[in-house]
C-alpha cells in the first residue's frame, strides 16, 4: 500500500507500522505475572481484554494515559516499539498487535478447553474475520468529523479537524531528533510519524475520508452477508458454531462505530447487523472487558489529574 486511503496503520495488507512482537524477551518488561499495557477506550485495548475475560486469563492492570501521550515515552516505546496500545507482557516477554495478542491468548494462555473452542477447520474462516475487522479505518473515522448524528461528547472533541495529529506529529519529530543515537527509539517514532502524517492528510482531506466511508460500508455489507448466509443464521456467530475472535474484533468494532453515531451511515436498515450487535453485547466477557472499563471519570479524568499533580515521567500502574 502507498497511503492509507483504504486501510487501517495496522492492517496486514500496510507496510507503515513496524512488525508486531511475539513472545519477545525485553528487559524493560514487567518479568513476573501476566501484565497488559493498555487504555480504558483504546479499540484494541477493548478486543485484549475482553478476550483474557473470555479466555479466564488473570492479568495486572498496566495504564498507559493516551491523552497524556504516555504511550510516546522512551520507557514504554523500548517494550513496544509501535507506540501503541495494548502490550501484553508474560513473565518479561512481550507480545504487541491486537490480532497477534488475540491469537497468542487463544493458543498459549487459554483456560478452556477444547470443547469450549471453534474447531480447527474454522480457524481460516476466523482469521479472514479477523483480518477483515481489522483493516476497518477506525482511527480516522473516530478523528475525521462529527459526521455521527448521535456522537457522544468524548468523540465529539476528538473530532478536532486533526489538532490532536497535529500536535503528536510536532511531537514525535522532537522524539525523533532527540533520539537519533539510539535506533530503537529513533526508528519508532520515525514509522510512528509516518503513520500520523498520513492519517491527519486523510483527516483533512474530504475526498479521501469520503473514500474511507465507502470502504467501510463495503466491509459492512460483506458482514451482513456473511451474517445471513453463515453460522449466525442458524443460532452460532460469525465464522464459526461457537463464540471466537472474531466476533470479540466485530463487538468492539461495531460498539466503537455506535459511539461514533455511524451506525444510521454505515448499516442503516440491515437488521442482521443489529441482532449481531445485540447478542455480541449481551455476552458477559464484553462487560467485564468493554463496559466495566467505560467510566470516564474513573478510568480517564482521575488518572489524569494524578498524572499532572506529580508529573510523572513514568508509566501509571
Amino acid at each position: 500500500m502507498d497511503d492509507l486511503n483504504t486501510l487501517s496503520a495496522y492492517s496486514s495488507g500496510n507496510t507503515f507500522a513496524l512488525k508486531p512482537l511475539t513472545d519477545f524477551r525485553c528487559d524493560m518488561a514487567p518479568q513476573k505475572g501476566i501484565h497488559l499495557f493498555h487504555f480504558s477506550h483504546s479499540l484494541c485495548s477493548m478486543k485484549v481484554r475482553q478476550a483474557l475475560a473470555e479466555n479466564a486469563v488473570h492479568w495486572t492492570s498496566r495504564l498507559v494515559l493516551l491523552p497524556a501521550y504516555q504511550q510516546y515515552e522512551p520507557d514504554y516505546v523500548r517494550i513496544n516499539p509501535r507506540c501503541v496500545v495494548p502490550t501484553l507482557v508474560c513473565d518479561g516477554k512481550v507480545t504487541t498487535d491486537s490480532a497477534n495478542i488475540l491469537n497468542f491468548i487463544n493458543s498459549k494462555l487459554s483456560n478452556l478447553d477444547n470443547s469450549q473452542k471453534p474447531s480447527v477447520d474454522e480457524f481460516e474462516a476466523i482469521a479472514f474475520w479477523l483480518d477483515k475487522a481489522d483493516s476497518l479505518p477506525i482511527e480516522a473515522l473516530t478523528y475525521g468529523d462529527n459526521r455521527g448524528s448521535n456522537k457522544s461528547f468524548l468523540f465529539k472533541r476528538l473530532a478536532n479537524g486533526g489538532k490532536d495529529h497535529e500536535y503528536k506529529a510536532n511531537l514525535l519529530r522532537k522524539l525523533v531528533k532527540r533520539h537519533e543515537n539510539e535506533k530503537l527509539l529513533h526508528d519508532a517514532y520515525k514509522s510512528k510519524l509516518n503513520i500520523v502524517e498520513n492519517t491527519l492528510t486523510i483527516i483533512q482531506t474530504p475526498t479521501r475520508l469520503n473514500a474511507l466511508y465507502d470502504t467501510a460500508d463495503s466491509i459492512l455489507i460483506e458482514l451482513e452477508t456473511q451474517l445471513v448466509s453463515g453460522p449466525f443464521n442458524a443460532k452460532g456467530w460469525l465464522a464459526s458454531n461457537k463464540f471466537s475472535l472474531a466476533d470479540i474484533a466485530w463487538g468492539v468494532v461495531l460498539y466503537r462505530i455506535q459511539k461514533l453515531g455511524l451506525e444510521s451511515l454505515l448499516w442503516g436498515n440491515r437488521t442482521t447487523v443489529s441482532q449481531y450487535c445485540e447478542k455480541l453485547f449481551a455476552r458477559e466477557s464484553f462487560k467485564t472487558g468493554i463496559m466495566d472499563w467505560s467510566n470516564i471519570p474513573k478510568n480517564i479524568v482521575f488518572p489524569m489529574v494524578k498524572y499532572k499533580l506529580f508529573n510523572r515521567n513514568k508509566l501509571v500502574g
